[in-house]
């Protein structure tokens, strides 16, 4: 009797041990599909970010050199007038303009310029002398687009367009400890080429690099007319329609 209630004990403990067995490695198995489960999740979201970005772009400038823009950038296929009329304003009033941060102003003006254009104004020395003159005094100048004319090339990536347009820079006083401060303002014709690139927070959010630019101040509207008329302009100052 002793016996058998004996081996029913020990019986009892292989049972219990064996249970506990089972529930160990049944929650190794689960532990094991949930694991799997979460891996083969995360390589499809993986694989689903990755289809959802653009493939890379190969735009060509106006000498045929290939410009390759990487499938991380933000895309567009073509820029249109408005941003045009905003990213040459705001180039033409870096560029042009003085201010007492203008070392500042130049340096985001030269990251709207294409690589090779850049590096002819560096090798110049362009804008040092400016720079000297300007910088820390209680100058500045506001520039406004009056007049732009898409003259010609398309508004597609990879695509150079020409423009010409008019408009005025006013000058005075960055701080006005006076209050009396008068500006003087100036008429200014320019012209530029554009190159239409993917639009791009590192290389440039309205999709254009300037490769070419050339401008001129006149003190009033006699001597912007002459200008014009002797250079075959006069379209900027006819009565049409802005384009």
């Amino acid at each position: 009797m002793k016996k058998d209630e004996a081996s029913k004990f020990f019986d009892t403990l292989k049972y219990r041990d064996i249970e506990k067995m089972r529930k160990f490695f049944r929650l190794l198995a689960f532990a094991f599909c949930v694991m799997m489960f979460l891996i083969t999740l995360s390589a499809l979201l993986f694989a689903w970010s990755v289809s959802l970005k653009p493939a890379p772009v190969i735009a060509f400038d106006k000498d045929g050199r290939r410009i390759v823009f990487s499938g991380s950038e933000t895309l567009e296929t073509s820029t249109n007038i408005v941003r045009i009329h905003r990213f040459i304003s705001d180039f033409i009033g870096k560029f042009d303009g003085v201010s007492p941060n203008i070392d500042e102003d130049l340096k985001e003006a030269y990251n709207m310029l294409t690589p090779k254009f850049r590096q002819i104004l560096l090798d110049k020395s362009v804008h040092n002398e400016k720079i000297e003159t300007w910088k820390n005094k209680n100058f500045e100048t506001k520039f406004s687009l009056t007049k732009l004319k898409v003259v010609k090339g398309a508004l597609n990536v990879g695509s150079a367009v020409t423009v010409e347009g008019l408009g005025e820079m006013a000058f005075g006083n960055a701080v006005d400890y006076s209050g009396e401060n008068e500006k003087k303002k100036t008429l200014v014709w320019f012209s530029a080429l554009l190159l239409v690139v993917p639009v791009s927070l590192e290389l440039s959010p309205d999709g254009l690099l300037v490769d070419f630019y050339t401008g001129k101040s006149f003190e009033d509207f006699r001597e912007l007319r002459a200008y014009l008329t002797e250079n075959g302009k006069e379209y900027l100052i006819e009565e049409e329609k802005e384009q």
